[in-house]
């Protein structure tokens, strides 16, 4: 029997619950000699592209470890080797076909019926042909070897803008005036690390991941609880549906074993209560310390005996299964589980989410997130001409009517927050949605300069997972030195030219974060 997995974050969490959880057989022989047959013709396929271009591939590796690409962790990427392609006829006389490459199966769909709307109208008007593939887990070594060969596709996602910028692989937008557009208009939202590299912009950043705090209604109500605003508030919530359900059911589920729980669940909802992260962006300094209270908050939970038992190990789908089994009544969640706990954990009681409570209730900033990956120009388009063609496509897809069309699938939030969710026309979108789309409770925020940093000892998830697990009793202590260690490797980095501070200051950061409801 194999486990159903979920499509999330870093790719699907292994799913190991005791409670309600539907298993699927094992996938007969021959769709695993299918899918191995698959592969091993890629394989070939690629081979001698790879030996022609294994020299310039050295070359971009040495330039460093996915320079100027700091990205938000992103959902919706698959762990298989599933592909699929949209194309269609552009109609008689010159078409020129355009290739695009992505991992993303969770939008896969949307952007299918899109692209082939595209080619149907405006692509047989213009001639241009665009077709659309999407890979699996596989799809960062099969671009690498792919772009470094020259064979590459025109548009694809990309996740080391600032080393194929350098090694000249893709384009600068500015270069291409049918760019110039979204280029101004996305201006406030891009940043080093996200779309920009060397001051030019290779990238916009179109989406985002939020996040927040589900409650189960049917549960709060039994108890005569009110959703939460505070972390005391949140904590008495927790202990009395525990104490309640004579711990049948529990208050509060952190999944440790989910690869990112420390990214959105302990790092920017603490942002919430300090007004800015644990990468302090006005002053450029890392700033460990200010998550002091917000562990004291954690444990709080594991004192009280109102956390899940397993917590320490218990990946995201999991706790999405409990929480779905009614055996949790409060656990951290994402936009793309609006659609999980329809699909593959339907949960049959209402669910709300809340933002995450703060410290101060009177006192509340809003909830960073960071823009996703997206998609680079080859910079082949250019040299050969046609760049033209690939701008008059790449308008298309970062138009409104694409960013509708994804809101109202409910499959994509735009960064452009109510600018897109305002033009939305269908009946019947889950209320869940509307509230995780609301980007007056977010601000997009700046990456922060940790993938350029040698860090000598534990990272700050190793400490994260020592306090958490009470390997860690001086959690002060422990703070203080994760600061001046990440610091200390910040003047390096600094001093080297490898990090450039001006690029992670963000003097607007403080206006951003104001709460104005």
């Amino acid at each position: 029997m194999f486990i159903k997995n979920h499509t999330y974050f870093f790719g699907g969490d292994v799913l190991r619950c005791i409670h309600k959880v539907q298993m699927t057989p094992a996938p007969a022989a021959g769709l695993v000699n299918e899918k191995m047959e698959e592969f091993i013709m890629r394989l070939k396929k690629y081979l001698g592209i790879l030996l022609s271009g294994i020299m310039v591939l050295s070359m971009t590796a040495c330039a460093g470890a996915d320079k100027g690409q700091t990205a938000a962790p992103e959902s919706g990427q698959t762990e298989g080797t599933k592909k699929a392609q949209t194309q269609a006829e552009a109609g008689s006389g010159d078409v020129t076909k355009i290739t695009m490459w992505s991992n993303d199966q969770h939008d896969q769909a949307v952007y299918e019926e899109r692209i082939k709307a595209f080619n149907e109208t405006i692509g047989k008007e213009k001639g241009i042909s665009v077709e659309y593939t999407v890979y699996g887990s596989d799809y960062y070594t099969t671009l690498d070897v792919a772009v470094t060969a020259g064979e590459g596709p025109d548009i694809f996602k990309c996740n080391k803008i600032g080393n194929y910028a350098e090694a000249g692989y893709i384009m600068p937008w500015e270069d291409e005036a049918g760019l110039k557009g979204l280029v101004d208009r996305f201006a406030e939202y891009n940043a080093p690390g996200y779309g920009e590299f060397g001051q030019k912009t290779y990238s916009i950043p179109i989406r985002v991941t939020t996040y927040g705090i589900a409650c189960n209604m049917d549960v709060f109500n039994q108890y005569g609880l009110k959703t939460p605003e505070t972390w005391d508030e949140m904590r008495a919530c927790a202990k009395a549906i525990t104490e309640g359900s004579k711990e049948s059911t529990y208050g509060y589920a952190l999944a440790m074993g989910y690869g990112s729980y420390n990214y959105f669940y302990v790092n920017l909802p603490n942002a919430a209560s300090v007004g800015d992260e644990y990468f302090n962006h006005t002053t450029g300094r890392y700033d460990f310390e200010s998550l002091g209270g917000f562990f004291d908050h954690l444990q709080g939970f594991i004192d009280d005996k109102s956390m899940f038992p397993g917590y320490e190990t218990m990946d995201g789908d999991t706790a999405r299964a409990q929480f779905s089994a009614g055996n949790i009544g409060m656990i951290g969640v994402m936009s793309s589980d609006v659609t999980t706990f329809k699909n593959q954990f339907p949960c049959d009681f209402e669910w709300t989410v809340i933002p995450y409570p703060v410290a101060d209730g009177s006192n509340r900033y809003k909830e960073p997130v960071g823009a996703a990956m997206s998609y680079v120009i080859n910079s082949r388009a250019a040299k050969d001409g046609y760049s033209d063609k690939v701008a008059e496509f790449i308008n298309y897809l970062y138009s409104d009517e694409m960013f509708v069309a994804t809101n109202e699938a409910q499959v994509d939030i735009s960064i452009l927050g109510d600018e897109i969710t305002s033009q939305s026309k269908v009946d019947g979108l889950d209320p869940n949605w509307i509230k995780f789309s609301d980007m007056d409770v977010f601000c997009i925020k700046y990456p922060n300069p940790d993938g350029d940093l040698s860090i000598e000892g534990d990272s700050y998830q190793d400490v994260y997972n020592k306090i958490l697990t009470g390997i860690i009793t001086d959690v002060d202590g422990a703070l203080k030195d994760l600061s001046e260690r990440y610091n200390k490797a910040l003047d390096e980095a600094v001093a080297s030219g490898k990090v450039n501070i001006d690029d992670y200051i963000d003097p607007n950061i403080a206006d951003k974060m104001k709460w104005n409801q």
